[in-house]
């Protein structure tokens, strides 16, 4: 059973994590064959070859450390005396426009898969939390009171057909003509009744339509968010928000609007205990007043699946692409404008495995738009204009387009010097997130059980 957990927790971020390096590195690899340049090592991982093959004047290995990857091609550094490598098998002596072909390439990879697979999540379905067909508060001045429905009514089948969960009524009905009455018929104290909707009453009645309030119980947990630092758990009961009681699930966002980066304390029910955590909402976009976030989701009641054709999903991609590529990039401002701020949400291969973990969990497509948003970010972390990495060679090819001339062998050592200091200095602070992260989370859930046992609050 320990190896099967041990699994789950693992698996599916090293599949996410090496299909990413993998991609990008090909992308390097097919543009330097391609426009002539020696390919002397492909290598997923860095440091020692744990596996490794030759074919040709390529070495293949998977290597121990796994961090990354790299592609090693000829002459691309200055020789041992200072000097420049020659030939345009040689990467650093290659025309400047193949130099930047070769850069783009890796990034342009992660991107197309990005696309791909969002694409494929079309085809493959889209999950959407759904609920019973059971009806909340229905005031009698609405709609849907004067229509006939009331609280608790369940609607077991619209225009003839059966339906058994909320967004099924709404794509049922959206299957039926608008000019014909939409019959709906729905379950009460045992009974069926049958009403009928003429085609003026339809749009009011459906819109007006409320599911019963959630109870405020915590049901998914993000990995590096505010709640899980806080040692906030799945199956949680918030019972009060700096002593403002919380009945139901909607109650949550108001009572935590305003309150970003200040510490909220919540009233918790696990297990039958009732004790105090301390939590800091963040902003999701920087900027004081907006809504403020924890980091958890309702529990989910049920899940339609909602697929497309080939050519919608195409065009699902396309947006959902773009869509991810602001988000990514978006993140990365808000993280360079405020550094002291967001560095706690900067996560390596410890935080990515997690992530992965938990997408995994929540069904096939958050897993595949986790990997979608995954090659988005490294596409858009590697066009960074920093020594070392692709943004870096295509910076220095561009200089020498300007230029109209190569740069030294001296100050190509030291624009990659540079960059070694600054992604070092980026891989120490995200490495030393990543478990400091977790020891935080683990402090947390071990103070909690020691806190004062009262007695249950009534649901």
């Amino acid at each position: 059973m320990h190896w099967i957990s041990f699994s789950k927790a693992v698996v599916p971020g090293v599949i996410l994590l090496g299909l990413v390096i993998f991609v990008h590195e090909l992308g390097h690899f097919l543009m330097a064959k391609r426009r002539g340049v020696r390919v002397l090592r492909f290598s997923l991982g860095f440091g020692p070859a744990m596996l490794s093959t030759r074919r040709g004047e390529t070495e293949y290995r998977i290597s121990w450390i796994p961090l990354g990857g790299y592609v090693q091609m000829a002459g691309d550094s200055p020789g041992e005396e200072g000097e420049m490598p020659g030939g345009p098998e040689q990467f650093l002596s290659h025309p400047w426009p193949g130099r930047v072909l070769i850069a783009l390439a890796g990034p342009a990879a992660n991107l197309l898969t990005a696309f791909l697979v969002m694409v494929a999540v079309g085809m493959t379905g889209v999950s959407y939390p759904d609920f019973p067909s059971r009806l909340g508060a229905t005031p009698d001045t609405g709609a849907a009171y004067r229509a006939g429905l009331r609280e608790g009514d369940r609607v077991v089948a619209v225009a003839g057909r059966p339906v058994g969960s909320w967004i099924a009524i709404f794509t049922t009905s959206e299957r039926q003509p608008k000019a014909r009455p939409l019959v709906v018929v729905v379950e009460r104290e045992g009974a069926r009744r049958t009403l009928t909707l003429a085609p003026g009453q339809r749009e009011p009645v459906l819109s007006s339509l409320r599911r019963p309030a959630d109870a405020p119980v915590v049901g998914n947990i993000m990995t590096g968010m505010p709640a899980y630092k806080a040692g906030l758990k799945e199956g949680d009961r918030i019972l009060s928000v700096n002593g403002q009681p919380i009945a139901t699930w909607d109650e949550l966002p108001r009572a935590l609007g305003g309150q970003a980066d200040r510490p909220v304390r919540l009233r918790v029910r696990r297990d039958g205990r009732a004790f105090e955590i301390t939590v800091t909402p963040m902003s999701p976009d920087g900027a004081p007043g907006t809504s403020a976030r924890i980091g958890i989701e309702a529990p989910r009641h049920g899940t339609y699946v909602e697929r497309h054709g080939l050519l919608e999903s195409l065009d699902l991609g396309f947006h959902a692409t773009i869509a991810l590529v602001a988000n990514v990039y978006g993140g990365m401002w808000l993280t360079v404008s405020r550094p002291l701020y967001y560095r706690e949400y900067l996560g390596g291969p410890l935080f990515i495995a997690q992530a992965a973990s938990e997408q995994a969990r929540r069904g096939l497509d958050s897993y595949l738009q986790f990997l979608a948003m995954i090659n988005v970010a490294i596409m858009a972390f590697n066009l960074l204009p920093i020594p070392i990495l692709d943004g870096g060679h295509i910076v220095l090819a561009l200089l020498e387009a300007v230029r109209r001339q190569a740069i030294s062998a001296r100050g190509y050592v030291r624009f990659q010097k540079v960059g070694l200091v600054l992604i070092g200095s980026l891989f120490i602070l995200i490495l030393a997130n990543d478990p400091l992260r977790m020891l935080q989370r683990q402090r947390a859930l071990e103070r909690a059980p020691q806190e004062r046992t009262v007695a249950p609050s009534p649901p």
